[in-house]
């Protein structure tokens, strides 16, 4: 399976919560935090674990000003960070 068709969901090693647009997020057994930017915590809302990366992309080009191309570049390296982090996981 390619990985724009995989589910991103957050891991239940973490904590957030979303203020003033931005994410914030705990990683419990690191005992860090995150903060996302605009279009990061979009796609941390978004990633509920029943949308696939591709999906995921295909809003974050309909409501931010990129290319359809752009978007699922951003999104697939966003959620690769994020799950080597220990943040998300895939399905």
């Amino acid at each position: 399976m390619s990985i724009e068709n995989k589910i991103p969901s957050k891991s239940p090693q973490t904590a957030s919560r979303i203020v003033d647009g931005e994410a914030v997020i705990v990683l419990l057994k690191k005992s860090r935090v995150h903060v996302l930017n605009e279009v990061g915590s979009r796609i941390w809302e978004l990633s509920n674990g029943k949308r696939s990366i591709k999906k995921i992309a295909d809003t974050i080009f309909k409501e931010f000003q990129v290319t359809k191309k752009k978007a699922l570049k951003d999104t697939i390296e966003f959620v690769k960070s994020l799950t080597k982090k220990e943040m998300m996981v895939l399905k």
